[in-house]
């Protein structure tokens, strides 16, 4: 979800209150003692959480108050989205549509199930202080998100969260469950620095230095508690790559 209105907010958290925990609540309390209610209770919730990635970009597009359609960065954005979309480096990254948003929060945000409908939502204050490096850089790791692999790996950890772990009241639960956060992490962090690799090699030269603008612009307070994997593995990761695509 990105930021919003506090009454779009409200009403967005209402709304998937109601879908995810409303069965619960309407059904007859007898229907929910039977052995085929929890089968039929985690194919709802899994189906809501596709729907959910499916519908993604109508989602944002509905909690949008202020976007920005012309000016300096508007203008800057779609300078750097022509200057991929004209890249003949392969393999190419396709170019998703972007929306710019005027808003104070660091966010930025590939939406959607299939990788050729999904969309980038972005913060202008995140793409302020970025040159044309750090924001073709960033614009080409927001189109590697959209792709297949990274909208697979998106979407599975919210589906198991949803479909595997219905019930935490058991300390056994929240053993497996913790096992298993320690497993997606490390998947992650996996993805996050092909993604890092993805940008840089449809990006070239200028791929190392649009990282550091990144990584400067995004910074986080949450230090080692970030999702992010470390900074240095990330520039580790990109620097060795060929000498000449990422100077």
């Amino acid at each position: 979800m990105i930021p919003s209105s506090p009454r779009r907010t409200w009403i967005f958290l209402l709304v998937s209150s109601l879908a995810f925990w409303g069965p619960d609540l309407l059904l007859p309390s007898n229907w929910q003692h039977s052995h085929l209610y929890p089968v039929l209770s985690n194919i709802y919730q899994g189906l809501l959480v596709v729907a959910w990635f499916l519908f993604g970009p109508a989602l944002c597009r509905s909690m949008v108050e202020n976007e920005i359609r012309s000016g300096p960065l508007y203008q800057s954005v779609h300078q750097a989205l022509a200057e991929l979309e004209q890249s003949t480096r392969t393999p190419r990254l396709a170019v998703l549509p972007v929306t710019l948003i005027e808003q104070p929060e660091l966010f930025i945000l590939t939406a959607g199930l299939l990788p050729g409908r999904s969309e980038v939502f972005l913060s202008s204050e995140l793409i302020a202080p970025l040159g044309p490096d750090g924001l073709r850089f960033l614009l080409a790791r927001a189109m590697a998100h959209g792709e297949w692999p990274q909208r697979l790996v998106a979407l599975i950890p919210v589906l198991i969260l949803t479909v595997a772990f219905p019930d935490l009241s058991d300390w056994r639960a929240w053993l497996n469950m913790s096992g298993w956060l320690v497993a997606w992490l490390v998947l992650h962090w996996s993805f996050e620095l092909l993604v890092d690799r993805r940008a840089a090699q449809a990006m070239g030269p200028g791929a190392v230095q649009g990282l550091k603008e990144v990584m400067a612009a995004s910074a986080t307070r949450l230090g080692w508690l970030s999702m992010r994997p470390p900074e240095r593995w990330r520039l580790q990761f990109i620097q060795r790559m060929a000498p000449g695509s990422t100077n």
